[in-house]
């Protein structure tokens, strides 16, 4: 214990092996569904599913690595939900680039992201955001990390007629994340230690007993397979192949990789800031450097773009504060190279309802947002509502920063100076914002 107290300052961060452990379990199994999921988004015709399955596990170790020696922070790396959209459908898809091509712009993007770390440019956008809206910003994830667990399990569908709809309770997906729900509601309320494993080990009986009792397949294959060898050498075909690529396209894509990235990196680290104490300059810094070099990583295992994943604040919440967290995360990690067929027993709604109660937990920061201020009101709700109902970070982000910029240039004081009026960097993203969705529509 003392070894490990040295490593990872167990004493000085005020945790306990116990909650290291725990949260690193924890995380591990929120992250889970995006090692299966990722491969399917991005799957193409010069890699297969298999070898992006690989590929994306390797990538998350080795990031989730390097936040761990550099940051020493519970904060899991992996290809993200959303980044891998974007390489899929709009680098891929809408701008015609090769898969390959799209590794080479996402190391491209790497590198911009790493000038923007090192330069102090991404502390100095978190810098620019008035408190409210940060607040606004950790609620809103909680609240899109809700709606994928509601999605996940079932319990909200879509809808033609309402857009969404409560789920099917026949489904024994969806019967599976409702009992899931009231056990950790019920262990929640009673204060019981553990709570999210006992949750999850509960989850995972009752969804096998369900889907047997349902005469569901459970899709079982086996335990162990050999790994298939990642696309190593993608990134480096894409570079020998972009002559005859449109330029603009080149820097549209560019765009798009790298601000993402780096609003949806953003809103991670703000959802765990005050558990972390990432307000502390130096704790901060060792993040974003972390992060910056973990998005390396993604195109060298042949797959899309890596960031803190909000996810990983599941662990966090249950109490870890080190990376000995992610020390657990990378050995069960290491265990999904080979247990694929196993893991792949492990349906996303075994997690749902951890996803929900972080939304529950998140607005804890309501009672810190002045909503008598309509002009704090106004920017706070479309931070905290567009995130779920658009299913992006960076959705709510973009139209609070847009409405912040607006309402201040309404109510122009020429009697004070232009900085304290408007952040120069708020106006600046904004119209990066506003350039972002015409792009889009290119």
């Amino acid at each position: 214990m003392t070894f490990l107290n040295k490593i990872f300052k167990l004493d000085k961060y005020n945790t306990t092996l116990t909650r290291e452990i725990l949260g690193g379990i924890i995380t591990f199994f929120s992250i889970c569904y995006v090692l299966f999921l990722n491969p399917e988004i991005i799957a193409n015709e010069e890699a297969s599913q298999q070898a992006l399955y690989t590929g994306t596990v390797l990538c998350a170790i080795i990031a989730t690595l390097i936040m761990t020696i550099i940051a020493n922070k519970p904060l899991a790396m992996a290809p993200a939900m959303g980044l891998n959209s974007v390489l899929a459908i709009t680098v891929c898809n809408n701008l015609g680039f090769t898969y390959s091509e799209g590794l080479a712009l996402t190391l491209l993007s790497a590198i911009i992201f790493f000038i923007l770390t090192i330069t102090n440019l991404r502390i100095k956008i978190l810098n620019a955001m008035p408190s409210f809206l940060v607040k606004s910003i950790s609620i809103g994830i909680g609240l899109f990390i809700c709606m994928i667990g509601l999605k996940n399990s079932g319990l909200v569908v879509s809808d033609n007629s309402t857009i969404v709809a409560l789920g099917d309770f026949s489904n024994p997906i969806t019967l599976t994340a409702l009992f899931s729900l009231i056990i950790i509601i019920i262990l929640t309320v009673l204060k019981i230690k553990g709570s999210i494993i006992i949750t999850l080990i509960s989850t995972l009986i009752i969804s096998i007993i369900l889907k047997v009792i349902f005469k569901e397949d459970l899709n079982y294959q086996g335990i162990v397979s050999l790994p298939e060898m990642p696309y190593f050498s993608g990134f480096i075909k894409g570079f020998t192949t972009f002559e005859g690529s449109d330029f603009t396209n080149i820097i549209i894509a560019l765009f798009s990789i790298t601000f993402l990235a780096l609003f949806s990196s953003l809103g991670s680290i703000i959802i765990t800031t005050n558990d972390l104490n990432l307000s502390d300059r130096k704790e901060m810094n060792k993040v974003m450097l972390a992060d910056s070099l973990g998005f390396f990583v993604s195109s060298f295992c042949g797959t899309s773009p890596a960031c803190i994943l909000a996810e990983t604040s599941t662990g966090v919440k249950e109490g870890a504060r080190t990376g000995l967290a992610n020390v657990i995360t990378l050995i069960l990690l290491v265990l999904a190279l080979f247990l694929s067929p196993l893991l792949s027993l492990i349906g996303v709604e075994i997690t749902s309802s951890i996803l929900i109660m972080i939304g529950v937990s998140s607005l804890v920061d309501l009672k810190e947002i002045d909503f008598t201020d309509i002009k704090v009101a106004i920017p706070s709700f479309f931070a905290i509502l567009f995130m779920p109902l658009t299913y992006s970070i960076i959705n709510g982000i973009a139209f609070a920063t847009i409405t912040i910029t607006i309402i201040n240039l309404l109510t122009y004081d020429k009697t004070r100076k232009f900085k304290e009026n408007i952040h120069p960097l708020l106006l600046i993203l904004s119209i990066f914002f506003i350039i972002y969705y015409v792009l889009m529509l290119i």
